[in-house]
């Protein structure tokens, strides 16, 4: 030991390990006595939870997502459905405006006269013409 004092300190050898205690290069070193190391156990049983949560919220992202479509489809088919009535009724009422106004002639009043009210149409037709008389303005001009 005297010796030792001002010579180099000299470094013991390693024990020997046997070939299951050897760990790969870069892996955390273990604790005697220790076991696994805890962190990755905890991460590896929280890891289904989150996948299983994940899965779900997706499943009902996915969900939601396929129900606005359907419900976008339902309300175009009602729309459609809406425009080509407007579209048979604004066909009607072009046509009632061309009755009627094919109705609203002279000619075709006395056809309807004449055929459904059984009108009788005299042979001569008499004009009268009324002159304004001076009994009708105000007295006292």
């Amino acid at each position: 030991m005297a010796a030792a004092a001002g010579a180099p300190a000299r470094s013991l050898p390693a024990p020997a390990r046997h070939e299951s205690e050897r760990r790969p290069v870069g892996a955390p070193q273990r604790r005697p006595g220790t076991g696994a190391a805890p962190a990755p156990r905890r991460r590896l049983q929280s890891l289904p939870a989150r996948l299983i949560v994940f899965g779900v919220l997706l499943a009902v992202l996915a969900v939601g997502r396929v129900t606005l479509s359907f419900a976008v489809v339902q309300k175009n088919l009602q729309t459609d459905a809406v425009t080509g009535q407007y579209r048979a009724l604004d066909g009607q009422n072009q046509q009632l405006a061309e009755t009627a106004a094919g109705l609203s002639s002279a000619l075709a009043v006395r056809n309807v006269a004449v055929k459904k009210y059984h009108l009788i149409v005299s042979p001569w037709v008499q004009f009268i013409t009324v002159r304004a008389n001076r009994a009708a303005t105000p007295t006292g001009q």
